[in-house]
């Protein structure tokens, strides 16, 4: 899966974006779920979530808060992954990995 990297003011990786149709909500819960140590907070469940919810997947992973995102019209192509509050954490490496190493 192809991942667009977003730097901090010191040009490190703090989140990043995924291509929305590549994926799906459920389908970026998934990955995330795989990952050894996180705990899944909150997952899209409900029908038309997309219509209601920009944020559609919260977890954690090494006492770290994370989210992954739509944007504020729920049309962007792309979903933005990252800490809660959004800053740069080591954890957010083996996130990014995850994501890279998906196959659809």
């Amino acid at each position: 899966m192809t991942v667009y990297d977003i730097p901090d003011k010191e040009g490190r990786v703090f989140a990043f974006e995924i291509d929305n149709v590549a994926i799906g909500r459920r389908g970026v819960c998934r990955v995330v779920s795989e990952i050894p140590g996180v705990t899944l907070l909150r997952r899209p469940l409900r029908f038309l979530s997309w219509f209601r919810e920009n944020t559609f997947c919260e977890f954690e992973l090494e006492g770290v808060r994370f989210s992954a995102d739509e944007g504020p019209w729920g049309d962007d192509s792309r979903y933005w992954i990252g800490a809660q509050p959004p800053r740069w954490v080591p954890q957010l490496q083996v996130v990014r990995q995850a994501f890279l190493d998906y196959e659809a």
